[in-house]
């Protein structure tokens, strides 16, 4: 039933519907996006592309001052010493990159807690920050390390430095937790200036491995900057919900965003009329269902679009097969999942360390099973199980239900996404065409590969642009 090339191949991803005409709907870029895997070198630190789409997100931090260019290219060069920087990863590779960026964290963090004790705030912040997206690359690539049990330890350094660079902003962020079903999500609010004014405020949902400080480059600097207050917060599969609790993502996002909108809404400084959404990467998809059904929002940013999950993951065959016996008896339905089980096992030593991580790190945020395998260094017990969530990471329908203005992103060379983005923006046949929009990054920007790592502030730019319309007066 499994065989060991049919899993998962890293960075796979089946092509979605062509996309659309370039009209006045879709802007930015004098040329149509290339295929996925086009225009992927052209920056490139590292030979894996697993490693280098990585590598290029904490470079492009560098705007937002979370990063620092000389002290990232320093680290990415003793990795590519001590590995000699292969096109194929193995375990040794990945204890490299974690071991060198775990070193940089710690050496920033003793310097921010000097900055700190001198009276330094602000050097204290921004090494506080650095320190902590350095940590945060550690925890990204520790599941594929000797010791993937690091994993909580490495977050929670992660998320030391964050509560200690916030402690260090003026005005300091507002941390609040509101009560979703049987989640507590943690929210961190933030604002321009202490003058109280009435301001549009902007949700950040991030998607499904940033941490709290990548977000900094993802919209929280820009939106301050442009008088906006920022939101954030961390929802099942996320942060600590994901590393402390092992809470898995849930497709209901609009049950995460709705009482977060009414919190925010209810705050003093907030205009309840002018409150939008925007979704990163994993919550270009998640926050689709958000947009479709949650009262109170003004306006969404998909960046980029994706409809579902289950041609991203990469399995056909067997997400086929999970999908033909979902309703089957259960014996009948047990017996396939005994089976695809045992076979995918099987082949799991087969399979090479870095296919085995990308399993690992994509599967652990849709199972807890998963996570506790990943953790253990063990190939997932249930992968049937696995299959079964992912196949509820469908949002066609939840794009034919949105009607508030819409914003889709696109990038040019996205291995992850595909052409999700173009199917995502016919899909919302209920938003005028006045009020809906598809932006295309491309490679002549800089701006492409999945979330365009390389460029974001000119994304942030075009971004803010269009929301200036449905948010700003």
């Amino acid at each position: 039933m499994m065989t060991g090339g049919a899993i998962l191949a890293a960075g796979a991803i089946a092509g979605g519907a062509a996309e659309p005409a370039m009209a006045s709907s879709v802007a930015v870029g004098a040329q149509r996006p290339g295929r996925p895997g086009n225009n992927q070198r052209a920056v490139s630190p590292f030979r894996s592309q697993t490693f280098n789409d990585e590598g290029l997100f904490v470079l492009g931090a560098a705007g937002a001052g979370t990063a620092d260019v000389g002290e990232i290219l320093t680290v990415l060069d003793a990795i590519n010493a001590r590995t000699g920087n292969p096109a194929r990863l193995g375990q040794r590779d990945f204890d490299a990159y974690v071991d060198e960026f775990v070193a940089r964290g710690h050496r920033l963090a003793a310097l921010a807690r000097s900055s700190q004790d001198a009276g330094q705030t602000v050097s204290a912040r921004y090494q506080h920050l650095r320190a902590g997206n350095c940590l945060t690359q550690a925890l990204f690539f520790v599941l594929g390390t000797g010791r993937p049990a690091r994993e909580q330890e490495l977050f929670d350094a992660v998320n030391r430095q964050w509560q200690a660079a916030l402690a260090a902003m003026t005005p300091v962020p507002s941390q609040f937790t509101v009560r979703a079903g049987r989640y507590t999500i943690p929210v961190y609010f933030f604002r321009p200036d202490e003058s109280g004014a009435q301001r549009p405020t902007l949700i950040i949902s991030n998607g499904s491995d940033g941490q709290n400080v990548e977000s900094m480059q993802f919209g929280v600097v820009a939106g301050l900057e442009r008088g906006y207050n920022v939101a954030l917060f961390e929802g099942p599969g996320q942060m600590s919900l994901l590393f402390q609790h092992m809470i898995p993502f849930t497709p209901d996002w609009d049950q995460i965003i709705d009482p977060i909108v009414r919190a925010l809404a209810a705050r003093s400084g907030v205009r309840a009329d002018r409150i939008g959404l925007i979704g990163l990467s994993f919550a270009g998809m998640l926050c689709a269902r958000a947009a479709a059904r949650t009262p109170g929002l003004r306006a969404v940013v998909l960046e980029p679009a994706a409809v579902s999950l289950a041609p991203i993951w990469g399995d056909p065959k067997d997400l086929a097969i999970v999908l033909k016996v979902r309703h089957a008896p259960p014996a009948v339905r047990e017996k396939v999942a005994r089976e695809m089980n045992a076979d995918f096992i099987k082949a799991w030593p087969h399979l090479p360390p870095e296919t085995q991580f990308v399993i690992h790190k994509r599967g652990e945020i849709f199972q807890t099973q998963a996570q506790e395998d990943a953790r253990a260094g063990r190939p997932p017990q249930d992968y049937f199980g696995l299959l079964e969530a992912i196949l509820r990471f469908d949002f066609t329908a939840d794009f034919h239900a949105i009607t508030i203005p819409s914003l889709l992103t696109a990038n040019e060379g996205d291995t992850f996404f595909g052409r999700q983005p173009y199917q995502a923006y016919r899909l919302l046949t209920r938003v005028p065409a006045a009020d809906k929009k598809l932006i295309v990054f491309t490679a002549a920007e800089g701006a492409q590969r999945h979330d365009q790592p390389m460029a974001p502030q000119f994304a942030q730019e075009m971004i803010f642009g269009w929301l200036a319309r449905y948010l700003q007066d």
